[in-house]
């Protein structure tokens, strides 16, 4: 049973003292009373220290306030600091306002206590300090009310500001759709349009044998492209309606990869470029096996057509305990500018301080001329047939979609002349199996 002293009137600074000496008794009863509230959970992972956050300071403002003193630090200041750490915290303001609910009853009792302890205290006194408590935890309330509407506030604006961007970025991606697809139709119609002035000039009677059988190996080669144009373009539907599917299974890259390779020496012969192939000899890793040889034969194919001499080098490597990569790597000319904003930021050509190709970046080079559609004439058609189709950005296309489905990261580091430089980071695992 607690003492209790009838004879001993007790002064402010006495219910001053005696508040402070009780200060850890009283931090402890409010984390206790919370703790036991079931609508107040989320303050149980909380250290000490974290919970009582700036508590201890508001209690140093009260005191001086008692005292006639001037606080050491601004209540509202102080209030907001402590509302912005619950925030912080995943608390929701109703549960800051619960919490500074059970501290305000706890300074209440604790007055009562003293009270019980020095009844004859002057009541004016226990008066003046009660209203100092409601004053000063009231503003603690506002503050923390005022910093959660800031940050809601804020919180909405930046929600509009992403759903604005995303609705940029939807828009974007569609005008791109129809840009790759307005120049997808037109390789599509030049090549067609090679096709038909071959087809015409074959039937030109007195045409020499050479003449003939240069016209049959621009129809021929012009029969292929288009046909693995309109196969691209298949699909690329595919793929974006969702219609792949995932087949994860243990891989030994090294193999596969260095069979893409070997397969793309013949090409490279032909084109005289020197193709080489390195990485570890044996790297085993979760993948869809052909979905990878997908990506990889489409940047391989791109950079045997586009590369008019030197070097072609795909490289794998184990990056760390997560992730593998995979790189090709040629001496073109560049990626050209009108692919860049096909694949937006993802696959913009860069070079920064931690590239490899240089920090040095020239300019894209620009893309090549575009075809008429129209049947040509002999000269012209020998003119056209000396062209590349710009089909690279379909198959730059794919091997985007195709990394998206298996969660890979695809980069690009690219300057004019002197070549280009993908590279790719797969999951060294999958979650699960399948698709």
């Amino acid at each position: 049973m607690e003492p209790v002293f009838p004879d001993l009137p007790q002064s402010l600074s006495a219910i001053v003292s005696y508040l402070f000496a009780q200060r850890e008794t009283i931090l402890n009863k409010w984390r206790t009373a919370c703790q036991a509230d079931p609508s107040l959970s989320k303050g149980l992972s909380l250290s000490r220290e974290e919970f009582n956050n700036l508590l201890p300071l508001i209690l140093d403002i009260l005191e001086a306030r008692l005292q006639g003193q001037e606080p050491i630090a601004d209540a509202a200041i102080t209030a907001q600091a402590h509302g912005l750490h619950r925030w912080q915290k995943s608390f929701d303001l109703l549960n800051t306002m619960r919490e500074l609910s059970h501290l305000t009853q706890i300074l209440y009792s604790e007055l009562r206590v003293f009270q019980g302890l020095f009844p004859l205290t002057d009541a004016s006194l226990l008066l003046q300090v009660h209203q100092q408590i409601a004053q000063i935890m009231q503003e603690t309330m506002e503050g923390s009310v005022f910093k959660f509407d800031e940050l809601q506030r804020l919180e909405a604006v930046q929600r509009a500001t992403t759903l604005q961007q995303a609705l940029a970025q939807m828009t974007e991606l569609s005008q791109e759709r129809v840009n790759l697809l307005r120049t997808s139709a037109h390789d599509l119609q030049g090549g067609l349009g090679i096709i038909n002035g071959a087809a015409y000039m074959l039937k030109l009677e007195g045409l020499s044998d050479e003449k003939r059988e240069q016209y049959l190996a621009m129809l021929s080669r012009n029969l292929a492209s288009v046909e693995v144009m309109l196969t691209e373009l298949m699909d690329l539907s595919r793929i974006e309606a969702g219609e792949e599917t995932l087949q994860i299974q243990s891989v030994d890259v090294s193999l596969l990869l260095s069979e893409i390779v070997e397969s793309g020496q013949t090409l490279a012969h032909e084109r005289r470029l020197i193709l080489r192939a390195n990485g570890p000899a044996s790297l085993s890793v979760e993948t869809d096996p052909i979905k990878l040889q997908r990506i990889v034969q489409n940047l391989l194919l791109n950079a045997l057509k586009y590369t008019p001499t030197g070097f072609i080098s795909i490289s794998w490597s184990l990056e760390n305990e997560a992730r593998w990569l995979v790189s090709v790597q040629d001496s073109g000319p560049g990626l050209p500018s009108s692919l860049a904003g096909v694949f937006g930021d993802q696959l913009r050509p860069t070079v920064e301080a931690t590239s490899v190709l240089s920090v040095d970046a020239g300019e894209p080079v620009t893309v090549l001329p575009e075809h008429v559609p129209t049947i040509p004439g002999s000269a012209e058609l020998g003119e056209m047939a000396q062209r590349a189709t710009q089909g690279e950005g379909i198959g730059l296309q794919i091997v985007k979609r195709l990394c998206e489905l298996l969660k890979a990261s695809l980069e690009v580091e690219s300057i004019a002349g002197r070549g280009t430089l993908f590279r790719i980071r797969f999951p060294l695992h999958y979650g699960h199996s399948g698709g």
